[in-house]
């Protein structure tokens, strides 16, 4: 999927549209983004689908027989979209960690066309969603995204929203980013070396809640290589069920890596190793390795 660094720069979650339906052609280019961002980088391939909000809402409805009570549903957060991007994923080992990297991929291609959108990965109706999708048993829908025209000025709603998620903070890299010392010690990376602007390209990557959870540790004993860590707040991460809200945030960083390093002409690939590649100890766990060819 040819997405460039520009992409990941230019992205910022938008609360706020203009209430103008999507062109055809940005309907086509979307639908095009579905087939090239899968799979994840672990073999599962969400389903997406691109539809208004009117009839995600409208297929619930007659799936349910229910007229007029079902909702995507996020509940103020969102003003104004006429279109939303849904998916579903079968359950399996790090299934939302796939999901989070496709999902962003698309994301990405949005923003390279123009439009704005928002991560929601909490508060929506996925059950909506996942009638509209003919969702089957061993399916589940870990988030959504409107896509449409950026209004012109965000709402009150809209920077409200934005504060209490501390949308426009970021940890600094020394809080994210580490070395592999001598004896398999993390120290912080001051060095980033060829990995400088990669890391970047992670650092400023939208997360649920902005929690950051993603921890990145650069490798020099063999070639070049980053390892993938999740600095899992539990509770958070499972108050969902199915849906792991922190394991989307690492298949998100995922696709940053990819993007980033691409665009730098740094040729590489994602491989899980059989064992941990340092010594962990809770609340980090050990997610995938990114190694230069």
């Amino acid at each position: 999927m040819e997405i460039g660094l520009s992409a990941i720069k230019a992205r910022t979650s938008v609360r706020t549209f203009d209430g103008m339906a999507l062109t055809s052609e940005e309907e086509s280019a979307i639908r095009s983004a579905f087939a090239e961002a899968v799979p994840g980088p672990f073999g599962a391939a969400p389903r997406f689908l691109l539809a208004s909000r009117d009839a995600i809402e409208d297929e619930a409805a007659r799936a349910t027989s229910v007229k007029g009570g079902v909702r995507i549903g996020t509940y103020g957060m969102i003003v104004g979209p006429r279109s939303f991007i849904a998916g579903v994923v079968a359950k399996r080992p790090f299934a939302c960690v796939d999901f989070g990297y496709c999902l962003e991929g698309i994301v990405l291609r949005a923003t390279e066309l123009g439009l704005g959108t928002c991560w929601i990965g909490g508060a929506f109706g996925r059950g909506a969603i996942a009638r509209a999708l003919n969702a089957g048993k061993d399916e589940f829908v870990p988030a959504t995204t409107p896509v449409g025209h950026p209004a012109g000025k965000p709402t009150l709603q809209d920077r409200l929203v934005r504060g209490s998620a501390r949308a426009g903070t970021r940890k600094d890299a020394d809080k994210l980013f580490f070395e592999l010392g001598d004896g398999g010690k993390l120290l912080p990376s001051r060095q980033a070396g060829v990995w400088a602007e990669v890391l970047e390209a992670v650092r400023i990557g939208p997360s649920a809640s902005n929690k950051q959870p993603w921890r990145l540790v650069v490798d020099r004993r063999k070639g070049e290589a980053l390892h993938l860590l999740m600095h899992e707040d539990k509770n958070y991460n499972n108050m969902l069920g199915d849906v792991k809200l922190q394991e989307i945030d690492m298949g998100i960083a995922m696709r940053h890596v990819e993007v980033a390093a691409r665009s730098l002409g740094l040729i590489g690939a994602w491989t899980r190793q059989g064992s941990d590649p340092m010594e962990l100890e809770e609340p980090r766990k050990y997610i995938s390795t990114f190694a230069l060819s």
